[in-house]
C-alpha cells in the first residue's frame, strides 16, 4: 500500500530532471496531490486550462514515473483548483469515468454550440436522452479539433450522471479495439474480447476511419455492431470523413454506419470562436480584454484546439509573470503567439491544388477545367483530383467534382484510381507526384 499525500512529492523530483526549468515553474510548481484512491493520483492545478493541459502533454509522462516508482500501474488525472467537489464525490467521478473511458470534463455544458456544430449537438442531445432508440448509429464525422470527441464523450457522461438504469458504456479510440483485438489472437482470447465488446449499453468508437484496410478488424467490428444492434443498444462513431468516403472499408460497413444519422461538425465562424474563448475565459474565472481575443479568434481559424492552445499559452505566460490576464498587452500576445502562427499551415483547397498542378504542367489554371479529353489537360486534371482526394479527405468527392464542372463523383473516383494504378506502376510518375504535393505543401 502507498502511502497517500507523498506520491506526488516523490513523483515531481524525477519530473523536475525530464522538463526544463521554466516548463517546470510553470506547469508544476503550483500544483498539489488531492487524492490517491484505487490506484488513481488525483493532482489538482491553478486553472481548468492548466489540468486540460497537463492531461494532455504530460500525462503519459508522469504515469511512466509513477510506475518507475512503484512498480505500479497509477492512473493520474489532472483537475482544476476551481472545483470544490469533495473528495469522495471525485472518487465516485473518477471510477465511473475510468472504467468507461470516459474524460469526465467532456460535457455538454462546456460544448460551445454554433453554426458549425448545431445539428450535431441536438442530435446528440436526443441520443443521450434516449439512448439505443433514436439515431442509432450516431455517426458524427469532421476534421481534426473540431469537437466530435468532446461531444461523443458528453453523451456517455450525460448517461452516467442522469439515466437510472446504470448502463453500461464504454468509450474506446478504434486503435485501441485494433490492439485489443490483436493481443486476444495472440493470447487465444478472442472469445473474451468479443464478450467484452458485445456486452455494452452503449459502445463509443472514435476515429473510426483507422479500420481502413484492417480487414479482421472490421470482420469482428461488423459482428459486434450486429449484436448490439440487434439488441437495441447505442451505438456512436466519430471519423474525419463520411463513410462512403473512407477508403478500403467494407461495404457492408459503410452501409451499416449509414443505418442511423449522419451529421458533420464544420470550423466554427469567427462569432463561434469567440464565444468559445469567453467561455474558456468564464470557466477559469479570469478577465481578457476583448481586442486580446479578436486578435486570437480572426488569427487561429482553423479548429478549436488552435484557440485553446493560443489561450492556455496566454494564461500560462500570465502565471509566469505573475500578472493578471487583462494586463496583458496586444502586442505581447502576438509576439506570444508568434511561434504558433509560424507553424500554422496554409490549408490546402482545391484552387492552391488546381494551380500548383497547372503550373508543374505549363498549363493554363483555367484550362485543367476544360471539357476535353486531350491528354495533356485530361491527364492533369486527373492528376488534380486524385490529390484533392489524397490532400483534402474532407472534402466530399461530389464537391471535388462541382469544381471540376463534373455531373457526379464516379468521375473522381475513376480518376482516382487511374493515377493509383499508375503510380504503382510508374517510379517516375510517383516521383512527379510527391514534387507537386511539395510545391502544395510549401
Amino acid at each position: 500500500m502507498i502511502e497517500s499525500n507523498i506520491m506526488w512529492k516523490r513523483i515531481l523530483p524525477e519530473l523536475k530532471k525530464q522538463v526544463d526549468s521554466q516548463t517546470f515553474n510553470t506547469w508544476f510548481e503550483k500544483t498539489e496531490e488531492f487524492s490517491f484512491v484505487n490506484n488513481t493520483l488525483t493532482i489538482k492545478a491553478p486553472t481548468k486550462f492548466f489540468a486540460d493541459w497537463l492531461e494532455q502533454h504530460y500525462k503519459s509522462i508522469v504515469e511512466e514515473i509513477a510506475y518507475n516508482i512503484t512498480a505500479q500501474n497509477i492512473d493520474i488525472d489532472f483537475i482544476g483548483s476551481s472545483n470544490n467537489t469533495k473528495k469522495t464525490t471525485m472518487k465516485s467521478i473518477i471510477d465511473s469515468t475510468k472504467e468507461s473511458g470516459l474524460n469526465s470534463r467532456y460535457t455538454f455544458e462546456r460544448f460551445v454550440v454554433g453554426n458549425n456544430n448545431n445539428f450535431a449537438y441536438s442530435a446528440a442531445q436526443a441520443v443521450a436522452d434516449k439512448p439505443g432508440k433514436i439515431y442509432n448509429p450516431l455517426f458524427i464525422y469532421g476534421g481534426v479539433g473540431l469537437g466530435k470527441t468532446h461531444i461523443m464523450q458528453a453523451i456517455g457522461n450525460y448517461i452516467i450522471n442522469n439515466d437510472k438504469k446504470n448502463r453500461n458504456i464504454l468509450f474506446s479510440a478504434s486503435q485501441d479495439f485494433i490492439n485489443e483485438m490483436i493481443s486476444a489472437i495472440q493470447t487465444n482470447t478472442i472469445i473474451n474480447f468479443r464478450k467484452r465488446f458485445r456486452n455494452f449499453d452503449v459502445l463509443m468508437i472514435d476515429d473510426i476511419h483507422f479500420f481502413a484496410g484492417k480487414e479482421g478488424s472490421q470482420e469482428e467490428f461488423f459482428h459486434t455492431f450486429n449484436t448490439l444492434y440487434n439488441a437495441k443498444k447505442q451505438i456512436i462513431l466519430t471519423s474525419d470523413r463520411p463513410p462512403k468516403e473512407i477508403q478500403d472499408l467494407q461495404e457492408r460497413l459503410i452501409s451499416r454506419f449509414e443505418w442511423g444519422l449522419l451529421t458533420d461538425i464544420k470550423k466554427p465562424n469567427f462569432e463561434t470562436r469567440v464565444a468559445i474563448l469567453r467561455q474558456k475565459c468564464i470557466e477559469e474565472d479570469v478577465t481578457m480584454n476583448n481586442e486580446v481575443i479578436d486578435y486570437i479568434a480572426n488569427t487561429f481559424d482553423d479548429n478549436v484546439r488552435q484557440l485553446e492552445g493560443s489561450l492556455i499559452k496566454i494564461l500560462a505566460y500570465t502565471s509566469y509573470k505573475k500578472i493578471k490576464p487583462h494586463q496583458i498587452k496586444i502586442d505581447e500576445v502576438k509576439e506570444m503567439l508568434a511561434d504558433l502562427i509560424a507553424n500554422q499551415k496554409k490549408p490546402i483547397t482545391l484552387d492552391i491544388i488546381q494551380e500548383e498542378v497547372a503550373k508543374y504542367f505549363e498549363i493554363g489554371k483555367n484550362q485543367i477545367k476544360e471539357p476535353t479529353r486531350k491528354k495533356e489537360i485530361a491527364f492533369p486534371r486527373q492528376i488534380a483530383m486524385y490529390l484533392s482526394t489524397k490532400l483534402i479527405p474532407h472534402t466530399s468527392l461530389l464537391e471535388i467534382a462541382n469544381h471540376y464542372n463534373k455531373k457526379d463523383h464516379t468521375t473522381i473516383i475513376h480518376a482516382k484510381k487511374i493515377i493509383s494504378n499508375k503510380i504503382a506502376d510508374d517510379p517516375n510518375l510517383k516521383s512527379k507526384i510527391n514534387e507537386i504535393i511539395q510545391n502544395i505543401n510549401g
